[in-house]
């Protein structure tokens, strides 16, 4: 199964957020830490904050922060909300004499459960606690001008 880039932008935008608490970032620092289209993360940022996990303000001090705690943050809650679609075969899609009997799908469908179920138990303070993915997010902000 493959995340879409969507989703791996909200968790990247989530993963810089958390290891700068200390202040509000910008679209464009993150951007630029990233090496990703303001435009893209626009969108992102948008549904992320939408959806109660980022606070966004405008202005002259304005910039992003997390809504929630890290420890609240679940790496499987942000992909079901940014996936448009979690099927990892789609029957509909052709004639399938198989369709009705098959166990192919069931058994792939079981899989993307166990997958998200395993992603659930990972927070974004979980990911921080890595030494180096928190001093590589420190370094990326240097990077984007933070």
């Amino acid at each position: 199964m493959e995340l879409t880039y969507y989703t791996d932008f909200a968790l990247r935008v989530l993963l810089y957020a958390a290891g700068h608490a200390e202040r509000r970032v910008t679209l464009r620092e993150i951007a630029a830490a990233y090496g990703i289209s303001q435009e893209h993360l626009r969108k992102v940022v948008h549904r992320l904050a939408r959806h109660g996990y980022l606070e966004t303000a405008q202005g002259r001090a304005g910039g992003l922060r997390l809504a929630r705690a890290p420890e609240a943050v679940r790496v499987g809650e942000i992909v079901r909300l940014m996936e448009e679609g979690l099927e990892v075969i789609d029957c509909g899609r052709g004639p399938c004499p198989l369709c009705g009997a098959c166990s192919l799908k069931a058994a792939l469908d079981d899989a993307r459960d166990r997958f998200l179920e395993r992603l659930d138990q990972v927070t974004l303070a979980q990911l921080l606690e890595s030494p180096a993915t928190a001093e590589r997010i420190r370094t990326l902000a240097a990077r984007g001008g933070g």
